[in-house]
């Protein structure tokens, strides 16, 4: 079995996923919080000078609330269109 890299299908699968996240956006107004509160933090963490372990929890926790969003997103998708 041989693998092939194929960088045109990783760039499109990059591409609808962005898109993705851009109608997340666009259609649910939690997620635009999300993005407001992640900006805050960033900017919060970056100018109190946080160490390399605290960026690791504040980059894994925002990880995770926007997989729970899109999750959350997408079930409500499902839900709507059932």
């Amino acid at each position: 079995m041989s693998l092939r890299l194929d960088l045109g299908a990783r760039l499109r699968s990059f591409r609808y996923a962005l898109r993705g996240i851009a109608v997340m956006l666009r259609s649910q107004a939690n997620a635009r919080i999300h993005a407001i509160a992640t900006l805050l933090v960033l900017g919060f963490a970056g100018a109190l000078g946080v160490g390399r372990n605290e960026w690791l929890a504040l980059v894994l926790a925002i990880t995770a609330v926007w997989s729970a969003e899109a999750l959350n997103t997408a079930f409500e998708a499902l839900c709507d269109a059932v």
